[in-house]
């Protein structure tokens, strides 16, 4: 089926009450501008303060334009990412990406992503943080994953964990069909799959904002653990999965 001109733009969020007005707001200002359809989808990953009612607040407020998705329990970064993929793909429009609902992007800026990767005729467009506005402590943690991730799995990119990233829906339904990573591991997972499949793959400078409300989740022994398990695994599948395509060739 020929995709249809739109855009179906998700929000995870874990414990994001506080910054989710603003956020929905802008993502609809924006998305309503282009004169195209659009949907806005909150993925709830499980909160445990008040985001699910401030979101079936915000799905009233915007009828037919925001959308409410709920995990029972929190599920991690990975899961919430999957099941935005999977909720977009209902609807069958040309662009189709994702914002994380901390307030530290403007998710307007999805509007940069989408024109560079039809200018540069690109599969998926993915954002990096032009001056991360975090602490060093979190500045470190992510560089060192980052340069480990890109060691295991061999992808090219600036800024991997940036969490603002759009697909054009035939790569978005490739991914979905192939994306296994949990927790921080889904956004590497992201890239090696595309390079691997041969992905044209555009990098967009964004600007990154300091967190106005909530608290930035830190990552537990047992996730970062999990993560890099989960990037050996990543890498085992990928290298499989080389290894039966040449035995088909």
């Amino acid at each position: 089926m020929t995709p249809q001109p739109g855009t179906a733009m998700f929000l995870p969020a874990w414990n994001e009450a506080g910054n989710l007005p603003i956020v929905v707001s802008d993502a609809v200002t924006y998305l309503r501008s282009r004169n195209e359809p659009f949907v806005v989808i909150i993925v709830d990953d499980g909160s445990t303060d008040n985001t699910a009612d401030v979101a079936r607040t915000l799905e009233g407020s915007y009828p037919g334009c925001v959308r409410l998705v709920q995990h029972d329990s929190n599920k991690g970064y990975g899961a919430a990412l999957r099941t935005g993929f999977k909720t977009c793909l209902e609807y069958n429009y040309t662009w189709n990406g994702f914002c994380d609902a901390d307030g530290q992007f403007n998710p307007q800026d999805i509007g940069r992503l989408i024109e560079n990767a039809v200018d540069e005729d690109s599969d998926i467009a993915i954002g990096y943080r032009i001056a991360r506005a975090d602490n060093f402590k979190r500045r470190a943690m992510g560089r060192a994953w980052h340069e480990l991730s890109r060691a295991l799995l061999g992808y090219k990119a600036i800024d991997v964990d940036c969490g603002f990233k759009v697909f054009t829906r035939q790569s978005l339904q490739y991914l979905n069909a192939h994306l296994t990573g949990d927790h921080a591991t889904i956004s590497p997972e992201i890239l090696a799959r595309a390079f691997r499949a041969r992905m044209k793959v555009t990098e967009v400078g964004v600007e990154h904002l300091p967190r106005q409300s909530g608290e930035q989740s830190g990552a537990s022994l047992n996730v970062i653990w999990a993560s890099i398990m989960g990037l050996i695994f990543i890498r085992q599948n990928l290298n499989q999965t080389a290894t039966l395509e040449r035995k088909v060739a």
